[in-house]
């Protein structure tokens, strides 16, 4: 009891000394309490959510309308995925350069014109298509993983408690209508990089 204590009162610490935009802030305390089910510890999502939050704050503070609203920060135990469109080398050079304290950055960025509404509204129908696949497939633990869709391209993060379950997640992004490429930066369980 007096652990749990321990532990809720330091994210409600880290919760309280970070400033970020509300719905990152809810979305990650979700995901601090997800994490007693996940393959990470709660203490790794309590940092993953402080990374995320700063990370945030960064691009909103750097270039709100180029960088905050048009990159997804998606982080699993300090590894940080970056998906999303800029229109130039620079801000794609600036964005994954937010936080010292990540062990890797998934630099997935590209530089171009902003995607259209039509491809947007594509990417979010993938998206939808892979969690639902994900979560009725009982040999898949779908909270263990997460995705990001841009210009249909599925780009995945997770912990697979196998190989087995990891070609299992690979298989239904896959299969997705409409997917023109599945890039994938999931580890399994054991893998040394956890480390």
């Amino acid at each position: 009891m007096n652990k749990n204590f321990s532990l809720f009162f330091y994210i409600f610490l880290i919760i309280m000394n970070l400033s970020a935009c509300t719905s990152t802030l809810i979305g990650g305390v979700a995901s601090v309490g997800l994490a007693s089910v996940q393959e990470r510890s709660i203490k790794d999502a309590a940092i993953d959510l402080k990374l995320e939050l700063q990370i945030q704050e960064k691009l909103f503070r750097t270039n709100s309308d180029k960088l905050f609203a048009n990159v997804g920060v998606t982080i699993l135990e300090q590894r940080v995925l970056l998906v999303g469109n800029v229109e130039s080398q620079e801000l794609r050079d600036l964005a994954w350069e937010v936080s010292p304290k990540i062990k890797d950055v998934l630099n997935e960025i590209t530089v171009g014109k902003k995607p259209s509404l039509v491809s947007e509204a594509k990417d979010a129908r993938i998206s939808l298509s892979l969690s639902a696949l994900l979560i009725g497939d009982a040999k898949v633990s779908d909270i263990n993983f997460s995705h990001s869709v841009s210009k249909q391209i599925i780009f995945l993060i997770g912990i697979a408690k196998d190989n087995k379950e990891l070609n299992q997640v690979i298989h239904h992004a896959r299969t997705v209508k409409g997917v023109k490429k599945v890039i994938n930066h999931i580890l399994l369980k054991n893998s040394k990089k956890r480390i």
